[in-house]
């Protein structure tokens, strides 16, 4: 008997919701980079351009706008939290949007370059690809990991 209660507890946690979120100090610092990095070469360039003309590279100027634009749509798209529900669907939450998927539309999961987890954990989804914040590889991130790949038995997983 206390096995069968034990399996039913296994069970009711499997089917439990879980979560990820990664450490707002790592996302906020990631944003700050950035920001940091277009204060200080937005102005350079402007002045660069100021000196030889707009008229005469507007071509130029609006290719390094463009670079800036999707640089931060694309940052704003990064993923800060992940969820899967008992019905095994994963949210993934970015400042710019939220995002459901069923786990088993999830091709492929790449766990960073940098030893223990740290940087993106990247999610091949149906239209596109996901980043995810990761700062270190913590127990919810793996188990959600796991969750999702062993209710996708065809998912491809690297670094994980």
């Amino acid at each position: 008997m206390p096995s069968d209660w034990g399996n039913a507890m296994m069970e009711q946690a499997k089917d439990s919701p879980q979560a990820f979120q990664a450490p707002m100090v790592y996302v906020v610092l990631f944003y700050f980079l950035l920001l940091a990095w277009t204060a200080v070469s937005l102005p350079m360039i402007y002045v660069k351009f100021r000196t030889i003309g707009f008229q005469s590279v507007w071509i130029y100027a609006s290719m390094i706008a463009f670079v800036y634009a999707y640089t931060w749509f694309w940052s704003l798209g990064i993923f800060y939290r992940i969820s899967l529900d008992g019905e095994d669907r994963v949210t993934l939450r970015s400042l710019r949007r939220e995002l459901q998927v069923s786990a088993k539309q999830i091709a492929t999961i790449e766990g960073s370059r940098f030893p223990r987890g740290f940087g993106f954990v990247k999610l091949k989804l149906p239209r596109e690809s996901g980043y995810l914040f990761c700062l270190s590889m913590t127990g919810e991130l793996e188990a959600i990991l796991r969750r999702i790949r062993k209710n996708n038995p065809l998912i491809a997983g690297v670094r994980i």
